[in-house]
């Protein structure tokens, strides 16, 4: 081992995160309305003071686990809980069953609205990672509610309070898309190290979504694993979404997979997910899609 070598490449990852951590705490934190700013050039411009919902979770949850590795800082503290703050004072749709919006204006005015549950999904880790930093039961409270409203809306559980509908007429083509148990996976790890009194929960829905991936989205034979599918987990050539494989969904499919085995010492899916991984960066389903689809025809003047 080239302990040199080594020792430069630790100091390099120090440098960067350290970088990276203050440009967004001197760029990023919008310290007059709170929460942070998430259109930033290279140089730390704002080319748009609308504000993703997402990146707000993101953002407190990233802070929060900053301290939770290198110990907690008082401006890492402070950027993370405005966040939380701003999401919560502007961010949910309270006539809409504490559904959460898209986007957001810079002082908090709701913008966009979507079907989707993702932006519960980051604001659920966000409160969990913030509760494990400083037990206050009221961010695990709201990281709770966020874990099962989502659930309930990707089971079918319950109508959406939002009443936007599905993306698709369902009487015409109904399907699943992988980031729903992909996501709701990653959920259940954060809350799984932040609430340990509920590891059994979250491993059941945990152990659920592993085999919505492999049954319905993995398709080892094609070397890849499909963004949507039908409802059977059929492969649908014919239609774009029905092609559509998306490499960087798949590293996280991985690291969220392999969070799991991990957690359960699983090796066999250890393995697996990591074939998830190769066939992502090898491009495999290029291969594969060639042949799943009819030769070009021949002319014939």
């Amino acid at each position: 081992m080239n302990k040199d070598l080594l020792a430069s490449q630790q100091q390099w990852i120090r440098e960067e995160l350290s970088r990276c951590a203050d440009f967004w705490l001197t760029k990023g934190w919008d310290k007059e309305h709170g929460g942070v700013y998430t259109c930033l050039d290279r140089w730390g411009n704002i080319y748009s003071t609308d504000k993703s919902v997402w990146m707000q979770g993101r953002c407190a949850w990233t802070y929060s686990w900053l301290c939770h590795l290198y110990g907690k800082k008082d401006e890492w503290m402070a950027f993370a809980k405005s966040c939380l703050d701003f999401m919560e004072d502007h961010c949910i749709n309270r006539d809409k069953g504490n559904r959460m919006y898209f986007t957001v204006t810079a002082d908090g005015k709701p913008l966009r609205q979507r079907r989707y549950f993702f932006s519960e999904s980051f604001y659920a880790i966000a409160n969990a990672e913030y509760y494990a930093l400083t037990g206050e039961q009221v961010y695990l409270d709201r990281a709770r509610f966020a874990y099962d409203l989502y659930w309930k809306l990707y089971q079918g559980l319950m109508e959406d309070p939002v009443g936007m509908g599905p993306k698709t007429i369902p009487e015409t083509r109904s399907g699943r898309a992988l980031g729903n148990p992909m996501i709701y996976l990653n959920i259940c790890s954060v809350l799984r190290r932040c609430d340990p009194a509920h590891t059994e929960e979250y491993d059941q829905r945990s152990q659920q979504c592993v085999e919505e991936i492999f049954k319905y989205h993995r398709k080892a034979d094609m070397h890849c694993t499909l963004e949507n599918v039908g409802p059977d987990g059929e492969f649908r050539g014919d239609v774009t979404e029905g092609r559509i494989v998306n490499p960087g969904h798949d590293i996280e499919c991985t690291w969220f997979l392999m969070e799991y085995a991990n957690h359960k010492g699983d090796k066999e899916l250890h393995k697996q997910a990591e074939a998830i991984f190769n066939d992502a960066i090898n491009a495999g389903w290029d291969k594969e899609y060639a042949r799943a689809c009819p030769p070009k025809p021949t002319s014939t003047t």
